[in-house]
């Protein structure tokens, strides 16, 4: 039984399914800010003076859930990863959105990073910084100078991000340390190399973990650190069974299913796991509707980790919204 991917939406809502993984949203859509109201209660906001460039200080850690579930592939509490940091709330795969994920008090943040030309590891969800900023070219052709001279696009987002610029993945984790898990999307490049460095480099061994569909990338980053958490990627429960068994001296925290189907999540928990989903399509189907029950299907049926473009739509869903 496959419920939670909800494909009749993306007929329905075929523009905004597309645009889903390829972009930061915007005004009423998956990146607005706040919700739209009405069936649910996809109401509630946070102030953005607590994560902008307004703020006087930095946030605290509000997540009452133990920080070692985040990490422990026992814990059965549900757990939420906000897809690029907060990129619903504040520009994608920015410092701010680290920020933002602090203040609401989600478990995860997932990044991008991927090279420059001089061989720095920044934090850009595409190949190149057109979408994203008033700039263009690929982020392989550019500088990290060029790059963070970059400013962002965040028209379509409440605050002030005038001072956000693209951040390295080092200042990622930087902000993360202590206070939110750093999901570190390792598809985006082959230096497996400069990405262990920049955990080991922030002391962030213990609130980063490596996430990719490659066997081979987990393999190399272990053999540079053998204590970091990883997280796999699989699509069948043979692939599941395969790479569980090929990881058995050093199981994943987390495994990505990207099948949505009841039977892949039963697979998941039968070998002792727990399973993280994309909630991106019902993220916009909740954005124009503002009904957070769309939500149910997943979580009933014993999702364990939701990865969302707007957290603060699944973490009102789960009664976990912050009290500000």
């Amino acid at each position: 039984m496959r419920l939670w991917k909800l494909p009749a939406l993306c007929v329905l809502l075929a523009t905004a399914c597309d645009s889903a993984e390829t972009s930061s949203g915007g005004a009423g859509g998956v990146g607005g800010y706040g919700g739209m109201g009405g069936a649910g209660g996809a109401g509630a906001v946070i102030p953005p003076s607590l994560f902008d460039c307004s703020r006087t200080s930095e946030p605290e850690r509000i997540n009452k859930i133990p920080i070692d579930c985040a990490t422990d592939r026992t814990c059965r509490q549900v757990l939420v990863s906000g897809h690029r940091g907060a990129g619903g709330l504040a520009p994608e795969d920015t410092v701010a959105g680290v920020r933002a994920a602090i203040a609401l008090g989600i478990d995860y943040v997932e990044t991008d990073p991927r090279p420059t030309k001089d061989g720095y590891l920044v934090n850009v969800h595409d190949t190149s910084v057109d979408r994203t900023t008033f700039g263009t070219g690929e982020v392989a052709d550019l500088t990290l100078a060029e790059i963070q001279a970059l400013e962002l696009k965040t028209f379509d987002l409440v605050g002030d991000f005038s001072c956000e610029r693209i951040p390295t993945l080092e200042q990622i984790l930087s902000a993360a340390r202590g206070k939110v898990h750093v999901l570190i999307d390792a598809n985006k490049t082959d230096r497996v190399d400069l990405l262990v460095a920049a955990v080991l480099a922030t002391d962030t061994l213990d609130w980063a973990i490596f996430d990719t569909s490659s066997v081979d990338k987990i393999d190399q980053a272990l053999a540079i650190e053998p204590n970091l958490f990883t997280m796999i990627r699989v699509e069948s429960p043979e692939q599941l069974a395969t790479q569980l068994e090929h990881f058995a001296d050093h199981p994943p925290v987390i495994v990505e299913v990207n099948e949505g189907s009841v039977e892949m999540l039963d697979a998941v928990h039968a070998a002792g796991h727990r399973a993280l989903l994309d909630l991106f399509v019902i993220d916009v189907a909740v954005s124009f509707s503002g009904d957070l029950s769309a939500y149910e299907p997943n979580f009933a049926n014993g999702l364990d980790i939701g990865q969302t473009d707007r957290p603060d739509f699944v973490l009102q869903y789960l009664g976990r919204f912050p009290e500000l």
